[in-house]
């Protein structure tokens, strides 16, 4: 399947919230079991758009989600929180699993750490495909795309378009490739 990115140049802010599923059990008498249904969190987040958006701008990301059949099809989310506010790269760093990082010069793209160690002592070349690795000292950087779907489906056409149009905000939630 081809994933498109989502636009992200009308983009306010990005809340990106952890969401973990659990199920748990009540056998009475104040006894549960809780099983985790994944090892990690599965990413919401939370769009705003700008206040002096006009309606055509808007309409895009109307068409996008008409597009997209609602939250039936992918695409692709650069967070752009992540690439202005993340931590910049350090040359001779401790960096662990799950830590991201934005290069020293910015393009428009943040990297996680895939394999925890030490950086190197020059900044890598970053790649820009997504999901482009590339190693750096003892540490391995991903490209941080994610891969995500609207919250809200085609059914509900009319919500997502007063979330839209009324609110300028919408919510979109993290998948599995």
């Amino acid at each position: 399947m081809s994933y498109t990115s989502f636009p992200t140049t009308i983009i306010e802010r990005i809340r990106k919230t952890p969401v973990f599923n659990t199920n748990i059990i009540n056998y009475g008498n104040k006894v549960e079991q809780r099983i985790a249904n994944s090892s990690t969190p599965q990413y919401k987040f939370n769009v705003k758009f700008m206040d002096a958006i006009e309606d055509k701008e808007l309409d895009e990301i109307m068409l996008f989600f008409i597009d997209r059949k609602g939250s039936f099809e992918a695409f692709y989310l650069q967070n752009p929180e992540e690439f202005y506010r993340e931590t910049k790269w350090k040359a001779l760093t401790t960096y662990v699993v799950g830590n991201i990082v934005r290069p020293v010069t910015p393009n428009r793209r943040s990297y996680k750490c895939t394999v925890a160690g030490e950086s190197g002592s020059s900044e890598p070349t970053w790649p820009i495909a997504v999901g482009g690795t590339v190693a750096d000292g003892a540490v391995t950087w991903k490209e941080n795309t994610y891969l995500v779907r609207f919250e809200t489906d085609l059914i509900n056409a009319d919500f997502f378009s007063h979330l839209l149009y009324n609110l300028g905000e919408i919510a979109l939630i993290e998948v599995a490739a």
